[in-house]
């Protein structure tokens, strides 16, 4: 099986040739620590992972050598980690939704590196779609803070502002899946931390649920294979999150108190699951030898089908380049058909 085919199976939970693996995402710093590149797609290329995670491309005006306005209005600095930290927020009233404006969806370059990464990987690798599907384009847009206030105190507004959201990342995959012929799209929207939702399940079930399965739906429709990310304790959401159609959960989170095992045995006859090597633990503290007793255990736990093995949520700065290597040379190791 080539990796693309691989990744497929699983999806689909049914058993590959060997347990395949991709990112959320990886650090540029981690990439050239270990490829000699910044160059995302040529160090998947270098390491043989099975997939690449893309999102679409958005301008940036830079207004200093650390701050920028994004293209969706927002104006983001710099701080060293993987995303930059959001200071001013495009959309401050919550009443004046209507008069935001979406970058556009059909903008030329709005898929330039979705296009590199399949003229790269052709049906080798498989070539990723990264989408939102809601809370998490409101909180960019109107701030975390903004976001739950509003969600709060002034349902109907957040309500259709966020219909508008579904609508656009809906659109996005149209476009995604007519001219370029994607077949997978990972959607994320945290809300969950460690310790549980950060709202709660019959809120989520009201105001935010409705559009997310709105989104689920239109990307099955267009016969897309779904992965849903949210770290944290997610256990509270996963049952509606299957009712609307996911494929796949990601990243069975251990900082969550997610075990591999058990949530196979709960839910590994409906979805395949994606992780749970610790990155915040043993990815960025742990010897070589515990990353590859984790990644043997993770196998053990998570078996043949249905399950991509993967970090506990990203390849970030703080993780050992030497620890990521070890992870992938252990899946090697244990994770194919005859190991």
């Amino acid at each position: 099986m080539t990796p693309k085919e691989c990744i497929m199976t699983a999806l689909r939970r049914e058993t590959p040739e060997r347990i395949p693996t991709f990112e959320w995402f990886i650090d540029t710093a981690i990439a050239k620590a270990l490829c000699g590149t910044d160059d995302l797609i040529e160090a998947v290329e270098q390491l043989d992972i099975d997939a690449i995670n893309v999102r679409p491309d958005y301008k940036k005006n830079w207004l200093s050598e650390t701050t920028f306005a994004d293209e969706w209005g927002n104006e983001r600095v710099l701080t060293g980690d993987m995303i930059p930290a959001c200071r001013k927020h495009a959309v401050t009233n919550i009443a004046d939704w209507k008069e935001y404006a979406f970058p556009d969806p059909q903008s030329p370059y709005r898929f330039q590196t979705l296009e590199k990464a399949l003229n790269r990987f052709g049906d080798r690798r498989a070539v990723v779609l990264n989408l939102r599907d809601g809370f998490s384009d409101m909180r960019d847009l109107l701030g975390y803070q903004q976001a739950l206030i509003s969600f709060a105190a002034d349902k109907r507004h957040f309500s259709d502002f966020l219909k508008r959201v579904a609508e656009y990342n809906i659109t996005l995959a149209e476009i995604a899946v007519e001219r370029y012929g994607v077949q997978i799209v990972a959607t994320t929207d945290d809300v969950c931390t460690a310790r549980g939702p950060i709202i709660s399940p019959k809120t989520y079930r009201e105001v935010i649920y409705p559009a997310f399965y709105e989104v689920m739906q239109a990307f099955r429709s267009l016969g897309l294979l779904i992965v849903k990310h949210c770290d944290g304790d997610v256990r509270k959401f996963i049952d509606l999150w299957i009712d609307a159609g996911i494929h796949c959960l990601d990243p069975i989170d251990p900082g969550g108190n997610l075990d591999m095992g058990e949530m196979k045995r709960q839910y590994g006859d409906k979805i395949c699951l994606k992780g749970n090597i610790d990155c915040v633990g043993t990815l960025t503290n742990g010897t070589p030898e515990q990353v590859e007793e984790e990644v043997r255990v993770c196998i053990k736990k998570g078996g043949r089908g249905g399950f991509i093995l993967s970090s506990s949520n990203t390849i970030h700065r703080g993780v050992k380049p030497e620890n990521y290597r070890t992870m992938l040379l252990a899946l090697r190791k244990y994770g194919g058909v005859s190991s």
